[in-house]
Order: C-alpha cells, then sequence, then structure tokens
C-alpha cells in the first residue's frame, strides 16, 4: 500500500462525487490515495506522513474559475492610473487622473482603467475633462468592462477618427447631438490599436501570473479558463509551460487563442488558428491544456455595442431602430466554427446581447449539423440575455454557459445602465439562471477578472444563491436584488465552481472531484456552506488551498 505524504481527518469532505460525503482523504504525491473515514485513511499513514485535523472543517475540490482573462490589469501596474470605481464620481476620476499626469511627465501616452461609466449624468461619457488635463498628448481611458475607451482629442486626430468615420462592425463611436465625437467609443479594437501600446512582454507576463495565481490561491482556486491572455496567445502558452517546467505553475488552466483586433472571423482565420492550437500541443500536462478558440461576437450593453434582436430602449438615444452590430458576418462564424470543432477543438463566442447568443447557437448548430454530434464543449460567455426557444436550443447542442454570478445582482456599476439602455422590462430578462439550469444547460462560474476585481468563488456562490448583494452592508438591502426567482441552491453554485468548470477545462479526469486516483486539488473551508445562513457564504474564511497535494495557501 502506498503511503500518504498527508491525511485530512475529522472534517467534512464534500466530494462533489455524486451526494458522496467522507470525513477524511489521504494524499500520496499530488494523487488523492483514499477517499473514506478516519479509520480507513490513518490506514495510509506512517511516521513520515503529516496527519492534518480538520475539526470538523469544510473541503471541497478546489475551486475553478470558468473564464479569465488573468494578468491583465497586474501587468500593467505603473504604465497606467487605475480609477477608483466606488464612488463613482467625476471630481475624484478628474483629481487622480491629474495627479497621475504632473507625476508621469515623460510618458507619450497617458492610459487609464476601470473607469465607472456611472461617474457621468446618465451615463454621458465626454471627453472634455481629458481636453483640459491633456491638451497637448494622448489620453486614453478605457471603463471597467475594458470593452469602451474614452478619447482625448489628441488621441482622436492620432487615430484619424472624425465625425465621418462609420463605426467598424460591432463597434459604436458616441457623439454629442450635433454630431461632434464625445471621445467614447465601444468595441472599436482596430481603431484603438493605432495608439502607442504598454509593452507586455513575456518576462513581465510571467511576473504578473506569479502575482496573480497566488491571489487565485488565497480565495482557493485552483484552475481556471483563460479566455484570452495579456499577452500574444502562443507567446502566453510558452511562457506558462517554461513555468510549469520549473514547478512556477501551480494552478491548471485551459488556454484560447484570440486576437481581439483582427475582426476577419472566417475560414482562412480558422485554419491559421488551426494550425496554431495543433503546435501547441507539445504544451499540453496535466497543468495547461490547449484547447479553445475565442471569438467576439458583440460588445457590451453599457457601450451599447451589444447585439440585440430589438432596438435599444430610447433613454440609450440611439436611432429607434438601432440595436447594436455583430463583429462577424454569420457565415463566416458557421465556416469559422466548423472548421475549429471539425479539428477537435472548443469554440468559445463572447455574446452578451439575445441577437449575439441566437447567432452563436446557428453556428453551433450549424458546425454540429456538418461535423455530426461530437463532444465539442462549445461555449458562449456571458449571456446576458436569451430567448426561450434559443435557452432549448443552447440545452440541446450541449454549449456550456460561461456566467459571471457577480453580474446577477442589481450592482452599482453595470446594472443601472443596463436597466437605462434596455429597458425596465427587457432588463429583468437578464439572467435567467434557473430557468437555463433547468433547461439542461451546464454552467460555470467565474468573474471574468479584471472585469470586476472580486474574483471570490464564494462571492459568486452565494450571489448565484439569491440574486442579491454577497457584500454585508448590502445583504438585506432589495435595492441590490435582482430576479429572486432566478436564484438557484448552493449546491448547484458549488457545481458550477468545480465538476462543471473541470469539464469546461477538459481535465474532469484529474479535478473536480475529490476521489481516489484523482489530482488532490482541494479547498479548507472554515464552515459548511451547503448548511449554514446562505449569507455568509461570502464571508467564509478559506483555510487552506491545495494543489498537487501540495499545500499552496494557508492560515
Amino acid at each position: 500500500m502506498m503511503k500518504a505524504d498527508l491525511i485530512l481527518k475529522n472534517g467534512i469532505i464534500q466530494t462533489m462525487h455524486g451526494d458522496q460525503v467522507a470525513s477524511a482523504v489521504a494524499i500520496g504525491g499530488s494523487e488523492i490515495l483514499y477517499v473514506g473515514d478516519d479509520m480507513g485513511a490513518e490506514r495510509f499513514a506512517d511516521e513520515k506522513t503529516e496527519i492534518m485535523d480538520l475539526e470538523g472543517k469544510y473541503v471541497t475540490p478546489g475551486f475553478i474559475d470558468g473564464h479569465t482573462h488573468e494578468v491583465m490589469h497586474m501587468i500593467d501596474e505603473g504604465e497606467m492610473f487605475f480609477f477608483d470605481t466606488l464612488p463613482a464620481e467625476i471630481d475624484t476620476y478628474i483629481d487622480g487622473f491629474r495627479r497621475f499626469v504632473e507625476e508621469n511627465p515623460e510618458k507619450e501616452i497617458y492610459y487609464g482603467c476601470n473607469m465607472d461609466i456611472n461617474a457621468f449624468p446618465e451615463g454621458s461619457v465626454t471627453n472634455d475633462w481629458l481636453n483640459e488635463i491633456c491638451p497637448d498628448k494622448l489620453a486614453c481611458v478605457t471603463d471597467m468592462s475594458q470593452h469602451c475607451f474614452l478619447m482625448n482629442a489628441k488621441a482622436l486626430e492620432f487615430v484619424g477618427l472624425d465625425r465621418d468615420t462609420p463605426a467598424p462592425d460591432g463597434a459604436n463611436i458616441h457623439k454629442h447631438p450635433n454630431g461632434e465625437l464625445t471621445g467614447f467609443v465601444a468595441d472599436a479594437f482596430n481603431i484603438m490599436e493605432k495608439l502607442p501600446q504598454i509593452d507586455r512582454s513575456p518576462a513581465k507576463y510571467r511576473e504578473a501570473f506569479l502575482k496573480y495565481q497566488a491571489m487565485c490561491h488565497s480565495y482557493g482556486i485552483t484552475g481556471v479558463d483563460i479566455a484570452g491572455a495579456a499577452i500574444d496567445s502562443q507567446e502566453a502558452w510558452k511562457t506558462l509551460h517554461n513555468m510549469d517546467e520549473a514547478g512556477e505553475l501551480k494552478l491548471r488552466i485551459n488556454c484560447a487563442i484570440m486576437d481581439v483586433i483582427d475582426n476577419g472571423i472566417n475560414a482562412d482565420l480558422a485554419s491559421q488558428y488551426v494550425k496554431a492550437l495543433n503546435e501547441g500541443q507539445k504544451y499540453n500536462s496535466d497543468f495547461q491544456v490547449v484547447s479553445q478558440a475565442k471569438v467576439l461576437l458583440d460588445g457590451v450593453v453599457e457601450g451599447k455595442s451589444a447585439y440585440l434582436t430589438e432596438p435599444y430602449a430610447p433613454e440609450a438615444e440611439e436611432a429607434p431602430d438601432y440595436k447594436g452590430s455583430l463583429y462577424v458576418d454569420p457565415a463566416d462564424l458557421n465556416q469559422f466554427v466548423k472548421i475549429i470543432n471539425e479539428n477537435g477543438y472548443q469554440v468559445q463566442i463572447h455574446a452578451i446581447g439575445d441577437g449575439a447568443v441566437h447567432t452563436a447557437l446557428d453556428a453551433f448548430e450549424y458546425a454540429s449539423s456538418v461535423n455530426g454530434k461530437k463532444d465539442r464543449r462549445n461555449m458562449i460567455a456571458h449571456v446576458c440575455l436569451i430567448s426561450d426557444a434559443d435557452m432549448q436550443r443552447m440545452a440541446e447542442l450541449n454549449v456550456i454557459g460561461t456566467m459571471q454570478p457577480l453580474w446577477w445582482y442589481h450592482d452599482p456599476n453595470f446594472a443601472p445602465l443596463e436597466k437605462q439602455y434596455l429597458g425596465l422590462e427587457r432588463y429583468n430578462k437578464e439572467y435567467r439562471i434557473r430557468d437555463m439550469m433547468d433547461a439542461g444547460i451546464k454552467i460555470t462560474g467565474s468573474i471574468d477578472y479584471p472585469i470586476q476585481s472580486d474574483c471570490r468563488p464564494l462571492a459568486g456562490i452565494q450571489t448565484g444563491a439569491t440574486h442579491g448583494s454577497p457584500y454585508p452592508d448590502e445583504w438585506d438591502d432589495p435595492k441590490f436584488d435582482r430576479n429572486p426567482d432566478q436564484a438557484v441552491t448552493p449546491r448547484q453554485m458549488l457545481e458550477c465552481y468545480t465538476v462543471n468548470g473541470a469539464f469546461e477545462m477538459k481535465m474532469e479526469d484529474l479535478i473536480g472531484t475529490i476521489e481516489a486516483g484523482k489530482k488532490a486539488d482541494m479547498v479548507i473551508l472554515e464552515q459548511n456552506i451547503l448548511d449554514c445562513d446562505i449569507k455568509s457564504i461570502a464571508e467564509t474564511k478559506v483555510c487552506c488551498t491545495i494543489v498537487d497535494g501540495n499545500i499552496v495557501y494557508q492560515v
């Protein structure tokens, strides 16, 4: 009998393997040797075994974040100004950004990040304050979603954007009623790339990823699905592989190839992606899987660039028939998905509006009809709006919903703009999570870091189980509630962050449950989150995180 290096006993082990609950687990090397009672686990002990008395603490499989942009902000620290989003006040923004400019006179361009659109009256963002602060230098500020950009007059001139410039597919160029530019654009990535870019080297990426990894461990996260790295996709795979070889990589990851600048999603690009993905298979290991292609299909509601089936509300102050637009021609998307899938890879599509979700499902349906029904594990990220008919199609096509639970309550950043731009009736139809699960859609949990900085799975689990705020000073305030009838159980939410996440990552043979033969990835919590006050889940302490049999975080 192989002896254990570590035994956890006298606890509540939520295996997520059916309804099995144990009191002990024995770990040898990177694997789980035994799950059962204390006496059974002790048979694996010898004089070298470390025995941890859990004293009734709660253990689950390690949490998996199903949609992250990982180090996007961490790699840029010191290079740009980060706005405090709460309170969202324009005067605070002006004072802070002005200080940043004064303290960094050598910069060619001043970048800011995390601006909350709610700081501007009625969400009407204008660049007059940027022009005052930076009359002679380039300045560009992104919003919280990273889809919207505010440029000063100098930057608009630099990229060649004026009142007559047509909006690229999928983008929205915001204007004053007289037709002059406000400086605010949504999802115009091919325009923004013309600005001087911040240097993001592999070395900086590695340094930032180590910091990101440590943060994840402190929240009990042991695996992530990277929906677009902060540097070139293939450079990221190579860097992560080198970290794996050096023993530095202690997060399990599924990686995507993505180029947000290239709107030419078509058969030719699909063939290029397949070639890159094929070459990337040399990086596959127990820690890294190179498995998917990511596509942006529409933008975001707050930028009025999400693609809807019906026009935006009058309060959005767009043309009466304005629905947004798609980045991609649907026929080209069909061919793209077919080629990626027929070569054995996943496709993840960013789709927020119900029009975009419908188009994404059309593409998955087409690919399935041509390639045959196979286990592709395609995904739609966000799925903010979906029709009843498309909900059934999504379930029948086995398309995974890669969702963000902290968007499911009436948060102060995005919800007010969604309500204004969509109208109350449609706003109330967002995030129909219970309906989606009842239809048979597999959902994974994430936070789309760094779009919102609180990437605690426990906060996501509580929000999904209440559709109210996970923050103590907002728990009992009904103004933060969204659609309580769409709340699901804590157990269902835990599945989103464990077994479902492992399935999405194509790692269910390794992780996602606590059972003999699987990798020893788990998190120890101070209380049983399935049997406690539901409003205390988010504040539950993460006591210890174990990855590959090693303790990587402990308090």
